[in-house]
């Protein structure tokens, strides 16, 4: 009879395979860093089983049967770090956002929402691949709930939590006819309890107000209703968050009862009466950086190739970051157009922008306010996972320290959204997301580059093997790198043995090394190159591309075939 049933239950398994044995763990002679002390804990042994930490000491572990060992000799371990504000309705493309720029006379709306949907699994990859083990999607349609109770479930994926639509005094006309609407109107406190009680059942993980304040809607008219709203959450046991970006629109939110801020005061620096407010409140302030310049920088089509986007954003997604050089004059916003007509007048102001979140943010770190590391990702230019580090690097420019980064990376984002006794700290019990490092970050932030592995609820998830992209994906990250003139980038995409042929089989580059002396002398040496392709033709491991290549004033039309082996470019033929 016993042998019946473990054949039924190996039988279950294999039917139903997300449901797999637990796994152990043993992590030996790590240094842990503990995010809420700032100290390191040195070669310290961690032992896993299931989904969870379930030891923590300085003795040896004598490992189970079937135990994974993993030697964490002279290396740091954190907690999984957390995302606190992103939206996976939004691709992070120039098509992203039409009420923002309308292009959907080139790309249509429908086309990029379904584009959203179709790279979430792949979105999730890349966040696990940077360390980011948790994501809170702060507003979108009611798809959202199925990317975390289905899409999450059957993918690798880190932990999503999720709302539902936003609750705003005004929403954009691109947002008005769509059948899952992102961005809700809400004008009384009935139509936000109609919405409130929609939402309901399907158990957000919390709420969010898009608090908009204009000279036709002040922030005090609707002040009621976010109130009410606010009521409405708190008396269901969950937390509200607030965009607010004016001072007095933030005061407001907090007064009626914000438990999370989840962008920067712009308009001014802060007051002492507004930090009061936040401390009395326990409010958690995310100051998402980088969002509003990277909207500019991709509308002028100059986004900074930083090198997490080169290596791993979409690339489908950040090659449409420079579209608008191939966009004729007649097809170009008149908005566009004002910009690029006051580019000067924009950085200037971008810049004092910035100032200005900067000095709040210091200010508000050295008040003891909880500051949470949330991106925005998924507007325009601000890409899913490749825009973390990025965010890192602009609130070190506000001359925080490393540790209480690290700590809104981790334990702060845990605690701002009542989370930290699941997630956020290296502690027994706790949930094992964690990610194992080469180099100590509290030195130097951009050793949060330094992943040796990534472990998600008790299961090592494979950093090198974990993004596995297309032919296609991995040529247009080739095309992206060209375009940025990151030399570095754009060899990694080749393999050792690289070959570059002219039609039929004329060899002119053998060898990745004369490769990289060839280009990087091109990319020195020649203004405004740029590379566009006009069709191309995926055929199982050989794509074929044409492509109109700038080089300073000179124009070239050529057929590129590239032939792609273990994600890597091991052969190119052109015709010319």
């Amino acid at each position: 009879m016993m042998k019946k049933i473990v054949i039924l239950i190996i039988l279950f398994i294999i039917i139903n395979p997300a449901i797999s044995i637990a796994q152990t763990i043993v992590i030996e002679n790590i240094n842990i860093i503990d995010v809420e002390t700032g100290k390191i804990k040195k070669q310290q042994n961690i032992a896993i089983e299931g989904k969870n930490i379930t030891s923590i000491s300085s003795k040896k572990i004598t490992p189970k049967e079937n135990t994974e060992v993993i030697n964490g000799a002279d290396k740091f371990i954190i907690p999984g770090m957390i995302d606190s504000h992103i939206h996976f309705f939004q691709t992070g493309s120039l098509y992203t956002r039409p009420d923002a720029i309308d292009l959907k006379h080139i790309m249509p709306y429908e086309d990029e929402i379904e584009f959203a949907k179709k790279i979430v699994p792949d979105n999730f990859k890349r966040y696990l691949r940077l360390g980011i083990t948790s994501v809170m999607d702060v507003g979108g349609p009611f798809s959202n709930f199925i990317i975390r109770d289905s899409v999450s479930q059957n993918n690798i994926s880190p932990n999503v939590y999720v709302t539902g639509p936003l609750f705003s005094p005004y929403q954009p006309k691109a947002f008005s006819e769509l059948e899952d609407i992102p961005i809700e109107k809400i004008t009384t406190k009935e139509q936000a309890t109609i919405l409130f009680n929609k939402m309901l059942p399907y158990k957000p993980d919390f709420i969010k107000i898009w608090y908009i304040a204009t000279k036709d809607i002040p922030a005090e008219k609707t002040y009621p209703i976010v109130e009410h709203i606010a009521q409405l959450t708190h008396k269901n046991n969950l937390k509200l968050t607030v965009h607010a970006t004016q001072l007095n629109t933030a005061k407001l939110a907090v007064k009626a009862g914000a438990d999370i801020l989840v962008h920067s005061v712009t308009d001014t620096l802060i007051d002492n009466e507004f930090i009061e407010l936040l401390k009395k409140n326990n409010v958690t302030y995310i100051p998402t950086l980088i969002v509003s310049k990277n909207y500019g920088k991709s509308f002028l089509g100059k986004p900074d190739n930083h090198y997490q986007d080169l290596a791993f954003a979409n690339p489908t997604v950040y090659r449409s970051l420079t579209d608008v050089k191939k966009i004729s004059d007649e097809d170009i916003p008149k908005g566009l157009k004002n910009l690029r007509n006051n580019e000067k007048t924009y950085l200037e102001r971008s810049a004092a922008k910035d100032k200005i979140m900067f000095q709040n943010l210091k200010k508000l770190s050295e008040n003891g306010i909880n500051v949470a590391t949330g991106t925005d990702a998924g507007n325009i230019g601000t890409i899913h996972a490749s825009s973390y580090i990025q965010e890192i690097e602009a609130m070190k420019k506000s001359g925080i320290s490393n540790l209480d980064i690290l700590r809104a990376s981790t334990i702060n984002a845990a605690k701002g959204f009542g989370l930290d006794n699941q997630i956020g700290s290296i502690s027994e019990g706790k949930l094992a997301d964690l990610v194992i490092l080469k180099n100590n970050p509290l030195e130097n932030l951009q050793n949060l580059n330094s992943i040796k592995e990534v472990i998600k609820g008790g299961k090592i998830v494979g950093v090198s093997d974990l993004i596995k992209e297309t032919p296609e994906q991995v040529v247009q990250r080739q095309v992206n790198a060209y375009n940025a003139r990151d030399i570095d980038a754009f060899m990694d995409t080749y393999s050792e043995d690289i070959k570059i042929y002219n039609f039929p089989e004329e060899i002119s580059i053998d060898g990745k090394e004369k490769m990289r002396e060839s280009f990087k002398a091109m990319f020195e040496r020649v203004p405004n190159l740029y590379c566009e392709i006009k069709n191309r033709i995926v055929l199982g491991n050989k794509v074929v591309d044409r492509e109109y290549v700038r080089f300073g004033e000179k124009y070239s039309s050529v057929i590129a075939i590239y032939e792609i082996i273990d994600c890597k470019i091991s052969k190119v033929t052109f015709l010319r």
